[in-house]
């Protein structure tokens, strides 16, 4: 397999050039006349002889101007410097991509995890036109109105509280959310209960816990000294004004929407400090609202800044294309038909799509970014990568499902579990687990990974990508 070349070039539209080293993790303007020799020698130019035949006093070059001898040359040689300390050169991406997940990797994954979530009842008193698990949709287990096991969710947290409290552990007081997902969670308020009482009994050698929770807040002045009491960090499901939650109704067709407001309010009334400091919402976008909408509405109403999401794209039902199409709006554009998109893009920044985007490649593509102490102190080029961005398993957190199927996260459909959890113990077989990722890993190298310039900030999941639905991440991190 040919090698690919370290580095990348880039043009804005305001016609300023830039270099892009991917070996070097460094992006560095470009003046056009370094821009044109970088462009000769991506396309296996010999450099060097195309300054050495150069017969005019002055070239022409790529519309920017024409440009001396005395320029080029300086120039070469800033080229010449450049590729002397690194830049500019070939990467052998079989060999940077050769990374492989150890059993041991996924044991250590499951000790130092930051976050736990319990799918806690599969029932729900909604039926939301475009839930992630209702009519649009087809990979998920079956509804049956169950409720998680709490002998099922102890047994879990005992397996990873010998993990949490031994040497394998490598973070000393980290804050390990423990989350309640479904269906509508408050719905099984005794398992809630139950899991943090066991939580509060634990010792707190090495973490502490925080308790978060998805929840549609139907339930929620019931159940409000509780969560204020342990404070919850909330996420509430809510689209906007009564026109813009539409799609949010009960099982019987009517408008949840005066039901859910009347909740948060008595929230926000008894509670305004812990409403204030621990309740988010989160909005779906699609053809009954708009960016504009929700933004407008929760400022209004909650002082809020809202996290906004698109409907899923992937995994539709044959059958329900059409109904999702009407029902889909694109963020991008919702936002840009805003009158006043200037003052909403400015302050939702690190929520919306762009900075999201701008985020993710100062992170990945810069020299500068350290994921923990040890990528600063210690850096080693040589390190085999795994390819694309997909999270090592258990590493960011553990979902368990209704019927005790133990997954990566709730994004990933239930039929592709990794072990699971019963009354009488947990099932996880991290040799299996490690040969099935590898071998998920080995297939998008061969196919895909190996020619792409852009493996080091890939955030593409290769489990999603082969197998699984990118169901929109819901479970609350604070």
């Amino acid at each position: 397999m040919k090698n690919i070349k370290s580095w990348s070039l880039l043009e804005t539209p305001r016609k300023n050039k830039y270099f892009y080293d991917t070996r070097m993790k460094r992006t560095q303007l470009c003046h056009p006349l370094l821009f044109h020799m970088l462009k000769l020698s991506r396309s296996d130019r010999d450099v060097k002889l195309w300054v050495e035949n150069l017969e005019d006093a002055a070239v022409e070059i790529d519309g920017a101007g024409r440009f001396s001898k005395k320029e080029i040359q300086y120039y070469y040689q800033k080229y010449l410097m450049l590729k002397e300390n690194g830049h500019f050169t070939e990467i052998d991406q079989k060999e940077k991509l050769g990374g492989v997940i150890e059993p041991e990797t996924i044991e250590r994954n499951l000790a130092n995890s930051k976050q736990v979530v319990f799918e806690v009842t599969d029932y729900c008193n909604l039926d939301c036109r475009y839930c992630g698990y209702g009519r649009f949709y087809s990979d998920y287990d079956q509804r049956e109105n169950k409720k998680l096991d709490v002998r099922s969710a102890k047994q879990l947290l005992n397996y990873l509280a010998e993990l949490w409290n031994s040497p394998l552990n490598n973070s000393r007081d980290r804050t390990v959310f423990i989350s309640f997902y479904g269906g509508e969670p408050l719905l099984n308020f005794p398992f809630i209960k139950a899991i943090v009482g066991t939580i509060e009994q634990f010792p707190r050698h090495r973490n502490r816990f925080a308790f978060s929770m998805t929840s549609n807040a139907l339930l929620l002045e019931k159940y409000m000294d509780f969560l204020m009491e342990k404070n919850f960090n909330l996420l509430l499901s809510l689209d906007g004004n009564e026109k813009n939650t539409a799609y949010r109704t009960f099982k019987n067709g009517k408008p949840a929407y005066k039901s859910i407001l009347k909740n948060v309010k008595a929230l926000q009334k008894k509670y305004p400090d812990y409403f204030r400091k621990h309740v988010n919402f989160n909005a779906v976008l699609h053809n009954k609202n708009s960016v504009s909408d929700i933004y407008h509405y929760f400022k209004a109403h909650f002082g809020k800044t809202p996290t906004i999401g698109e409907l899923n794209t992937t995994g539709i039902k044959e059958s329900q294309k059409e109904e999702f199409r009407e029902a889909y709006a694109n963020i991008y554009e919702s936002l840009h038909q805003s009158e006043d998109y200037r003052p909403i893009e400015k302050d939702m920044f690190v929520k919306l799509p762009d900075a999201s985007a701008a985020l993710q490649f100062l992170h990945f593509n810069s020299d500068f970014c350290f994921t923990d102490y040890n990528g600063l102190l210690y850096f080693n080029s040589d390190v085999k990568h795994l390819p694309t961005g997909t999270c090592s398993p258990f590493s960011k957190k553990i979902y368990v499902t209704v019927n005790g199927k133990i997954l990566p996260c709730e994004r990933i459909g239930q039929q592709f579990g990794l072990g699971y959890v019963t009354p009488e113990g947990v099932e996880l077989d991290y040799a299996k687990i490690a040969e099935k990722y590898n071998a998920y890993f080995d297939k998008i190298r061969k196919q895909q990974c190996n020619v792409c310039h852009n493996t080091s900030a890939c955030i593409q999941c290769t489990v999603v990508s082969l197998f699984y639905r990118n169901r929109n991440c819901t479970s609350p991190r604070f």
